[in-house]
């Protein structure tokens, strides 16, 4: 008598061998997906918090009063206290940051990207006063969005020049 497999438990072997590994597919795929998830949900809020830090900084660093040039809700232009001139604006889906001519991307994915200024009294400043007048901005707001693979990112922080 001759012992081996018939070709039925061959083929059965193999067919439960098969919903094994697809079950296991479709549990490794849900694991990537979700490390994806979370990658680029990291990426878009490093981008964020870079991006709101350095402007809030720069923006404490306003030389005086008369250093706003531009205040307008996409773009924010002055010369801080090492007499650069430093301006903030959007350009498609990049954050642009200008130093004295020279342009640099800030952040990447930025859907949306505003500033209000808001004046002593804490009221919204809808046009503020810029030079050769002295501004009356005395708080800005940085609204951003950051959108990447569905994803979005929401970051709003407020910057406060310490030399007016």
């Amino acid at each position: 008598m001759k012992r081996g497999f018939t070709l039925i438990e061959l083929i059965i072997v193999i067919v439960v061998i098969g919903i094994i590994a697809g079950a296991m597919g479709y549990i490794l795929l849900g694991a990537v997906d979700a490390w994806t998830f979370k990658a680029k949900r990291n990426d878009l809020l490093w981008d964020a918090r870079l991006a709101i830090n350095r402007i809030g900084r720069e923006i404490r660093e306003i030389k005086n009063l008369t250093s706003v040039t531009t205040a307008s809700s996409s773009q924010f232009r002055f010369t801080n206290v090492n007499d650069n001139s430093i301006t903030y604006s959007l350009s498609g889906a990049s954050l642009n940051r200008t130093k004295d001519g020279a342009a640099n991307i800030l952040a990447q994915n930025v859907s949306s990207f505003s500033f209000t200024y808001y004046d002593s009294s804490g009221a919204s400043i809808a046009t503020p006063a810029v030079s050769p007048s002295a501004t009356n901005i005395r708080r800005v707001r940085i609204n951003m969005t950051l959108t990447n693979g569905g994803q979005n990112f929401y970051a709003q922080s407020d910057g406060v020049p310490r030399n007016f």
